[in-house]
């Protein structure tokens, strides 16, 4: 995934389809299904859809590419299959700091979108195009479990992401992902931003 596009040029996002998420009238909880043979979906809640159809699919593999560190390759798409529409891929190395976004067809070094945010380990913001999110993950759970607030430009929540804790005893408690009526139209942004989040603070456990 080589970097090709600046970001600077906001109708690079124009692309993404937000139409098949509809905006509710209410925050919605998502939550991530069990990590079963190298994928997961994102379904919504029984009261929405009571089939728990996923809405989108993620899946990870190994880069073996002898030329480049080794590295894990996270694949989002729409839906439930595996050939559905690709939202976004991002790369990260193990114990380096080469990283990868690609969404759509554009793709750039993940340094251009997601930077630290202040001098704390948990916070971020991610810039891609007209998109500005802000993630603040300082606050912990009673069970271990970092809580992941997301604002906006205006500094409106649009979004909360619960991963499970690191140390927790299997089976963890499963993912949920809250979006915000207003978040809905920036879904993909909020998914991706926040499994790049959640990835970040793992490789920096």
């Amino acid at each position: 995934m080589p970097p090709s596009e600046d970001l600077g040029h906001s109708t690079l996002i124009r692309y993404i389809s937000y139409n098949l998420i509809a905006r509710p009238p209410a925050p919605r909880i998502y939550t991530f299904s069990s990590w079963s043979n190298d994928s997961m979906f994102l379904l919504p809640s029984r009261d929405v859809d009571r089939t728990l159809t996923p809405i989108y699919n993620i899946t990870v593999a190994l880069n073996l590419n002898p030329f480049v560190p080794l590295s894990y390759v996270t694949t989002v798409r729409r839906g439930m299959d595996e050939q559905g529409e690709l939202i976004g891929e991002f790369e990260l190395a193990v114990m380096h700091s080469r990283a990868i976004l690609k969404m759509g067809n554009h793709s750039t070094r993940m340094s251009n979108v997601l930077k630290k945010d202040g001098h704390s380990s948990r916070k971020f913001v991610w810039v891609y195009g007209d998109v500005e999110l802000r993630w603040d993950c300082r606050t912990t759970l009673e069970d271990g479990s970092p809580m992941c607030i997301c604002t906006d430009r205006g500094s409106h929540q649009v979004a909360s992401f619960v991963p499970p804790p690191l140390e927790a005893s299997p089976p963890p408690p499963a993912a949920t992902l809250t979006v915000f009526p207003d978040g809905h139209e920036l879904f993909d942004h909020i998914l991706i931003s926040a499994l790049v989040v959640e990835r970040k603070m793992t490789l920096s456990f």
